[in-house]
Order: C-alpha cells, then sequence, then structure tokens
C-alpha cells in the first residue's frame, strides 16, 4: 500500500475503514484516456486505487456535491477527500452539520491549470509516442525513492514504451513547484492554517528525516493534522495497523510552509503559461537546462519566497 501512495498511505486505511463501516469515498482520480482530473465516488476497496497518489491539476467535481448531500440525507457515511477550499466549498453547499460526513484535506502547495496540465499529457505523448495517450501516469513513483523529495515521475504506454525522470528532472514538476502555473487564488488561499474545517489534513512529512529519522525508511511517510473528535477516534480505531508519533505544530511545518501560507506566483508566471497554452514545451525545457533549475532549487526559491511573507504577515 505504501509503495502505491504518495507518502506513507494513511489515507488508504482512512478510507478503508469508511468503507468497511459501509460508507462511500469521493477523492480525485483520473478520467479514462485523457487523464482529466475529476473526482468520483468509490464504494469497493478494490476501488481506492483509482484515488491513490497525486494528482497535479484541479479536479472536476461534477455532481457530487449533491450526491454526497443526497446519501447523507439517507444516513450512509460519506468520506470527502479535496483540496482545502474543496472541503470548505461542501461544507458551504451542505449548509448545516452532518455527523455521518467525515473530511480530509492536504497540504496543498497549489491547484496548477488543468488545461496546462491536459496540453502537458499531450506533449508526453507526441514526445514518447508518436501521439498516442499513455495508458497509465504516476506522479509519485517511490522506484528513486521518497525521502529528500527523490520521487519520480512515469508515463506508461500499451507499446511497452515509457517516460520516467526524477521529479527534479521533469518540466512539469519544475513548473509546478516553482509556481509558474499555479492558479492566480492559491497564491492568497484563505484555507490554509492550522486551524481547519476538515477532520483530518493530511501531506508528505517532509523533514522527517531530521525530525524522527527513525520513521523515515524511503519508502513515504504521512504528516496528519487532527482537527476533530472523530478524528482521533477514527485513529484510535487503525492504532493496530500504523505507527503513530506526536510532533509539534513547527517541526512538522518547518520544510512544508504550504501548510500555513499561500506561494506567491513567480514573476515569469503570466509568460509561461502563454508558452505553456502555445505547445512551446520544449522552448520551456530548454530554459531550465541553460538555468540548470531543478526541482530542489525551485523548492529553496519557494522556501525562501513563502517565509518572507510569513515573516511580513507576522510583523504586521
Amino acid at each position: 500500500m505504501r509503495k502505491n501512495s504518495s507518502s506513507g498511505g494513511i489515507f488508504s486505511e482512512l478510507a478503508t475503514a469508511i468503507l468497511k463501516h459501509g460508507g462511500v469515498v469521493y477523492g480525485a482520480a483520473y478520467e479514462d484516456d485523457n487523464y482529466v482530473v475529476q473526482h468520483i465516488c468509490v464504494e469497493e476497496e478494490r476501488e481506492l486505487s483509482h484515488l491513490r497518489g497525486a494528482k497535479y491539476a484541479q479536479s472536476n467535481l461534477k455532481s457530487s456535491f449533491f450526491d454526497i448531500k443526497e446519501r447523507l440525507r439517507t444516513g450512509q457515511e460519506v468520506l470527502f477527500v479535496g483540496t482545502p477550499c474543496q472541503v470548505a466549498g461542501l461544507k458551504a453547499f451542505l449548509g448545516g452539520k452532518y455527523e455521518n460526513l467525515f473530511t480530509i484535506d492536504f497540504v496543498c502547495h497549489g491547484v496548477p491549470s488543468p488545461l496546462i496540465w491536459e496540453r502537458y499529457v499531450q506533449y508526453r505523448a507526441e514526445k514518447d509516442n508518436n501521439g498516442t495517450m499513455p495508458i497509465n501516469i504516476n506522479l509519485r513513483s517511490k522506484k528513486t525513492g521518497w525521502s529528500r523529495y527523490q520521487y519520480s515521475n512515469e508515463y506508461q504506454y500499451e507499446n511497452g514504451k515509457m517516460y520516467s525522470a526524477r521529479s527534479d528532472e521533469d518540466l512539469f514538476m519544475r513548473l509546478f513547484v516553482g509556481d509558474y502555473i499555479n492558479r492566480e487564488s492559491c497564491t492568497n488561499c484563505h484555507f490554509k492554517g492550522y486551524e481547519r474545517i476538515s477532520d483530518i489534513t493530511l501531506g508528505d512529512f517532509w523533514g522527517i528525516w531530521d525530525v524522527a529519522p527513525e520513521m523515515d525508511d524511503n519508502k513515504g511517510t504521512s504528516l496528519i493534522l487532527v482537527h476533530s473528535q472523530s478524528a482521533k477516534e477514527i485513529l484510535e480505531q487503525l492504532s493496530d495497523r500504523i505507527i503513530l508519533k506526536e510532533v509539534t505544530l513547527q517541526q512538522a511545518s518547518k520544510q512544508n510552509p504550504s501548510m500555513l501560507v499561500s506561494s506567491p506566483a513567480h514573476s515569469k508566471r503570466e509568460v509561461v503559461i502563454q508558452k505553456c497554452l502555445d505547445g512551446e514545451f520544449d522552448e520551456l525545457q530548454k530554459y531550465f537546462e541553460k538555468n540548470q533549475t531543478s526541482l530542489k532549487t525551485s523548492f529553496t526559491n519557494t522556501l525562501l519566497r513563502v517565509w518572507n511573507k510569513m515573516k511580513r504577515i507576522l510583523t504586521e
């Protein structure tokens, strides 16, 4: 489970607990063939594989809010997993508290443009496989590890061809982590911070190698923020299936500032977005190679921008 999960596999454990109670799980999955990200409903444990793994584009919620409200009215347990703003949107839509609703958001760096994601998948297909779309995309492969951001991106094709690149070498990841292609609204997110309206916030525990190295086996470690009594109870139910260690909020956020504040857009955001829309990915690739801007460098620059923003907020 951990091998096929973005971090430590805690989402699958929480989701399985809900399914075993007769509930359902709503989360982000790839639409068949074109890899558009959309929210779907999962009713069986074997279907959870569709929801595992990171999808770096805004998901289409379609009719999920209406469906969730109807299921809640019938008394069925529902787990909804989404970005912090999507969880807030669901709560606002429902307009009241439902004891049978359990919500999970995650540490969100920002949401890349869904159109640019679609264009990049098409670019990869043309570059790697004469335009034939991949049969599987894994943006968080752990074949190269997980610790210290060592994961890889993989695009698999039916004829056996594969594109594989470390995350610090893949163009889309460079654009995402470098804040070139995220939604403008994400630069001023109102739903970050320690206090959330979700029951649980999940994420990768970046920095676990410094905070608790005994919990870093390079297979992925989950970060969990608990916000409600029901969240505490469900974690207690899983106590025989997980290894849990309490740390301070400062330790948890030190290398994950997106937990607290928004990432400012890169100064060249508008130019880069237009180049993406025009299909000029090769030109962008050459730019990064020329400037030797790796994911690690982009991440470090992002940390500096975010921490500077936090300092300004604290002094105002």
